[in-house]
């Protein structure tokens, strides 16, 4: 059976249709997973920049010494964009951009990831990630502060030792600026945050959350657009990521989502990304929720997603989180 799903606040369309799971192919090989599940058995690499003891590869630590570091934020020695240049205008549809772009090494370890690190460690990238993101959020000279995660080659990355990003831009991105107007309009229609309403809904279906605490919640969205796609939403609305307090509980639910994905899909290559409500839409601060989210990169784009926007997917929700669950043994069969 094939269904078209609407995303809750965008409209975005999914087409979701399990049967392709099986189709045939002798191009992608079906045992990929055993290469996603390989870690590397090497803890300090000598040719890894972001290794302890390979500090002098890097630029300066930004808060504390070089010496028995957990967690370091470091300038990205290859930007996106530059610092400390004059903005300048080429023509109407093109100017010189400018912000910071940092490096978040998330461990000493070469071989460590987030589905092996531990608790304390998550706590401790996640206090500095939250440190980071208000001084850049707070830049009056800053638009808006990507944080986001490439893991593996399939998801982007470059080096293999466990790092996220966080980029800072004088430029309002349009898919997040979308999102947020297309909550507002829910807002003055309904009265009420899209996102408050949908956690509601999630809690009352008990059918795509795969696991929640005090403060957080984790689910399978109803259209989700990837394989095992997941969101992590404070249960309390809270619009932006700089007003949030209970860090502690949002590295709780991180370490425990990715060791349930891990048990579930295995090492698997993935996107991970922040979305919180942007600077200048102040007034959108009752209709939105910043959320993390997690794209798990096991299935590919073709030619209908590039050429129609609508993406298909082959995992309903509700099968993944009910995989979730059975895998990591919290339901009974």
């Amino acid at each position: 059976m094939s269904e078209i799903r609407l995303d809750f606040v965008t409209k975005r369309a999914v087409i979701f249709t399990n049967i392709r799971e099986n189709k045939p192919t002798d191009l992608w090989d079906k045992n990929i997973m055993n290469v996603f599940e390989k870690f590397d058995d090497i803890e300090y690499s000598p040719n890894c920049p972001f290794c302890v003891g390979n500090e002098h590869m890097t630029p300066e630590n930004h808060y504390d010494s070089e010496e028995n570091w957990k967690v370091k934020i470091i300038p990205n020695m290859y930007p996106i964009i530059q610092t400390e240049m004059e903005i300048k205008s080429i023509n109407k549809f093109c100017y010189v951009s400018t912000g910071i772009h940092d490096v978040i090494v998330e461990t000493p370890k070469h071989n460590e990831t987030y589905f092996t690190m531990d608790l304390n460690q998550f706590n401790i990238i996640y206090e500095k990630i939250h440190k980071r993101y208000k001084e850049l959020i707070n830049n009056d000279d800053i638009s808006y502060v990507s944080l986001f995660k490439n893991y593996k080659m399939l998801g982007g990355a470059s080096l293999q030792h466990s790092h996220s990003q966080i980029l800072s831009l004088d430029a309002i991105p349009i898919k997040l600026n979308y999102e947020i107007n297309s909550s507002y309009e829910y807002y003055k229609d309904k009265h009420s945050c899209p996102y408050c309403d949908m956690l509601n809904f999630e809690m009352k279906a008990e059918k795509r959350i795969i696991y929640e605490n005090e403060y957080f919640i984790a689910l399978e969205p109803y259209a989700s657009a990837y394989k095992y796609e997941t969101w992590i939403l404070p249960k309390n609305h809270i619009s932006s990521f700089e007003n949030e307090e209970k860090i502690s509980y949002l590295s709780e639910m991180l370490y425990k989502v990715f060791n349930l994905l891990y048990n579930t899909i295995g090492n698997f290559p993935f996107n991970m990304y922040l979305n919180s409500l942007l600077k200048n839409k102040t007034e959108c601060k009752d209709s939105y929720h910043y959320s993390f989210r997690i794209i798990p990169k096991i299935a590919g784009s073709a030619g209908f997603e590039m050429s129609s926007g609508i993406r298909v997917n082959s995992v309903y929700p509700e099968d993944a989180a009910y995989n979730i669950l059975k895998k990591n043994n919290l339901i009974n069969i």
